[in-house]
């Protein structure tokens, strides 16, 4: 048969409970810090909702190009 040259996994490579934790997304942030990042996504998105309007109705030579 063919050897892969994949070595085997002892029990030394293994994580314990708190590495596996922490890879699997332990402590990222609470539920407070959570809320505050989507209201700045929806503060910027809304940004750039305006800003795009502001430059299309520019482009466009509707109300406000003077």
């Amino acid at each position: 048969m063919n050897d892969t040259g994949i070595p085997k996994t002892s029990r030394q490579n293994e994580l314990d409970p708190e590495q596996v934790q922490e890879v699997g997304g332990g402590n990222l942030c609470s539920a407070d810090e959570f809320l505050q990042l989507t209201e700045s996504f929806k503060a910027a998105y809304e940004n750039l909702v305006d800003f795009t309007s502001h430059v299309i109705e520019r482009v466009a030579g509707g109300p406000g190009t003077a």
